[in-house]
């Protein structure tokens, strides 16, 4: 069999391209308090609160960018967390699937990795708090992606209605990849680095035919 460089290396460099095909997250998401359910805190009270309990029935107000707005109404699973400045990782912080069917992105399930909070500002009457993170989905168009959290629970008298409290929440896109790691080839570059492989192995098969 004949194979030339020139046409094994332009196949080469497309699979490149095709390893490069997903973006990252734009955007913006809202979430707030289900109707039906808030969240309770520790101690149950604005002004002395230490930690936020979970809210699995959490719902999308509002999405925009990378997120369909198909999740609209969707209920977000949502983790409680510790009030205070500083790292405090939390995988899938939120979550919420997709229930539309149909649609690009019938069925992907968005969530939200909280690494540190950056900012808090507690009163007896609300609870503001910031924070940064990474942006995930399982649909392979979109890739992981750093993105910001504001977080807000507010209460006239500061304490809970029917023994519960609800909060906003919203999450932008900073629309650059999360830390990335040095000195580790990308899928692109492995790519090439196995072609070469293949193209040397290749021609030394030719040239041990050639002798024999």
């Amino acid at each position: 069999m004949n194979i030339s460089l020139a046409k094994i290396i332009p196949l080469l460099l497309g699979s490149c391209a095709l390893t490069a095909q997903a973006a990252l997250i734009t955007g913006q998401i809202n979430i707030q308090s289900g109707l039906t359910g808030g969240l309770i805190l520790t101690p149950n009270q604005l002004g002395a609160v230490t930690s936020v309990g979970a809210s699995p029935s959490s719902v999308v107000t509002s999405a925009e960018g990378s997120y369909p707005t198909a999740l609209v109404g969707d209920t977000v699973s949502f983790k409680g967390f510790t009030v205070g400045l500083g790292a405090q990782a939390i995988s899938s912080l939120w979550s919420v699937t997709d229930t539309a069917t149909g649609g690009l992105a019938g069925g992907f399930n968005y969530t939200f990795d909280l690494a540190a909070i950056t900012a808090v500002f507690q009163s007896s009457t609300r609870l503001l708090i910031d924070g940064t993170g990474t942006l995930r989905s399982n649909n392979p168009g979109l890739d992981a992606t750093t993105g910001v959290w504001s977080y807000g629970i507010l209460s006239a008298d500061g304490t809970a209605t029917n023994g519960v409290f609800s909060f906003q929440s919203n999450n932008v896109s900073l629309g650059v990849a999360p830390n990335p790691v040095t000195g580790v080839p990308d899928s692109g570059s492995s790519i090439i680095l196995l072609g070469v492989s293949l193209l040397g192995l290749f021609g030394l098969s030719r040239r041990l035919k050639s002798v024999v």
